[in-house]
């Protein structure tokens, strides 16, 4: 758990660390870690699920919290750091990204979906910098 915790200080804004460090809510679901700010009603999840000890899917739940966030626009260069940042600190992998065809949902212009060179894909918030998805292309 300190290991989740310190990558998600070094992966996502100060607000979301804060209130998980504060309020959290640890639960163990199969090869599922669900990290929360509140047992029965959370407005921030973090569900990190791993097979054989590895990362394949990563989900930034959005039930509000965000949205409390304080504005942080970035460009598509600075998006693309936060999703490698994200690799290197949760996958312990340097991945090349490219912009890829925006995931279902989230083709709005608020967002910007990437694509490694395994296929993983990744996603970022624009306008709070925030890292939301990673999907192993294995598990798709």
């Amino acid at each position: 758990m300190k290991e989740l915790m310190s990558g998600i200080k070094k992966t996502m804004p100060e607000g979301i660390y804060q209130e998980l460090k504060n309020k959290g809510v640890v639960k163990k679901a199969t090869d599922t870690i669900l990290i929360g700010n509140d047992e029965e009603e959370p407005t921030l999840r973090l569900d990190f699920t791993y097979l054989d000890d590895q990362l394949i899917q990563f989900v930034n739940k959005e039930y509000g919290f965000l949205e409390t966030l304080p504005e942080n626009k970035v460009n598509e260069e600075q998006a693309k750091e936060t999703a490698q940042t994200f690799a290197k600190v949760f996958l312990n992998q340097d991945v090349e990204l490219t912009k890829t065809t925006d995931l279902s949902g989230y083709d709005t212009g608020d967002y910007v979906t990437f694509e490694d060179q395994n296929q993983n894909t990744y996603l970022v918030d624009l306008n709070r910098n925030v890292f939301l998805k990673y999907q192993n292309a294995s598990q798709d």
